[in-house]
């Protein structure tokens, strides 16, 4: 049975995941943002084409390809990126962030950061500095724990 206080944990963690950022967002999901938002930075790496291979965004988010393509056929269909196939190799899609994408992605940014300086303002400086160094040492033990936890095989062995 879960202690009282990890049971606490892992509601605040669902409470955080259901919090409806995107209600405050115009014409957008928070996932389709942060998969324009990596399209950006990872075009910002290409100089001169600004275009990133689909599977560059599925490498970065960690996401299945199938959902990577729907969210791009949804930015693509209201004008945020535009897609294409390379012409040397065509198992190679490219995407890159439109001006419509760029002046959404810059409207965005400017509510995120003006809801982020409120909350971080609210909590104060000192507190945020230590819920920042709990919850990375959180991340790190957990991380390791999972690396030994891991399911190798059939069996449901582990390593």
């Amino acid at each position: 049975m879960m202690k009282k206080e990890q049971q606490e944990f892992f509601e605040i963690m669902h409470s955080l995941r259901k919090l409806n950022l995107s209600s405050m967002l115009p014409n957008i999901t928070h996932g389709d943002f942060g998969i324009l938002k990596v399209i950006q930075c990872c075009g910002r790496c290409e100089e001169k084409t600004r275009r990133v291979r689909v599977s560059e965004i599925v490498k970065e988010t960690q996401l299945p390809p199938p959902a990577i393509s729907r969210c791009l056929r949804g930015l693509e269909h209201r004008g945020y990126v535009q897609r294409a196939v390379d012409r040397n190799d065509r198992r190679n899609t490219f995407v890159e962030v439109t001006e419509e994408g760029e002046a959404l992605i810059e409207k965005v940014d400017g509510v995120m950061n003006e809801f982020a300086d409120a909350v971080f303002v609210n909590i104060g400086d000192e507190t945020m500095q230590k819920l920042n160094r709990y919850l990375r040492e959180f991340v790190d033990v957990s991380r390791a724990e999972i690396e030994k936890r891991k399911y190798k095989g059939e069996k449901g062995e582990r390593e």
